[in-house]
């Protein structure tokens, strides 16, 4: 195969996977928190809300956004160490019948939250921001290293040519640096 026929391939296939890529959704604002030993996030996932989306919610079936969050230990010239991770699940189902949206939200499994909405503005607030997560409980350890988070957006699969599965994401976020706690002064 010339040169010319590879990059005619390599653009095709390039042309087929871009609109998959393409995808505008992202991880905003993400703020923490300390609190005695327990770190709280914030954040807001933006542009996730499409037709596809939408249109899963409006049909009945449970429709789901999954949160990857993880929390790291900073290590300067060297990749960061993974020291806990947890999956922050928000369901919505639509009662045709009632004309109202069921928002339940799961931390590894275990209900955070239900609550049932009405519009759609409410249910999309309901599924993408995410206010005062207590998501991990910190090590009380001699040392206080520097730490941080990081958060993933899952928003469902698709296929690739037809029959090669994808899970749509977005970029992972990261925090700024944190100690869990103050250093002496």
């Amino acid at each position: 195969m010339s040169l010319p026929a590879l990059l005619r391939a390599a653009l095709f296939l390039g042309v087929l996977l871009l609109p998959g890529c393409a995808r505008a959704a992202e991880i905003e604002g993400l703020e923490t928190r300390i609190e005695e030993d327990q770190l709280y996030l914030s954040f807001r996932l933006s542009g996730a809300f499409d037709d596809r989306l939408l249109a899963r919610v409006q049909s009945g079936l449970p429709t789901e956004l999954r949160y990857r969050i993880e929390l790291l230990r900073d290590r300067k010239r060297w990749f960061d160490a993974a020291l806990d991770e947890e999956t922050l699940t928000v369901v919505a189902m639509y009662d045709a019948l009632r004309r109202e949206y069921l928002v339940n939200a799961k931390l590894d499994g275990k209900l955070l939250e239900s609550r049932t909405v009405h519009e759609l503005a409410k249910l999309e607030e309901a599924m993408t921001r995410i206010e005062s997560l207590a998501a991990f409980t910190l090590p009380q350890k001699a040392e206080n290293p520097r730490l941080l988070v990081r958060v993933r957006a899952e928003m469902g699969t698709r296929q690739i040519l037809g029959f090669i599965p994808s899970t749509l994401t977005t970029d992972w976020v990261e925090s700024a640096k944190f100690r869990a706690r103050r250093p002496p002064s």
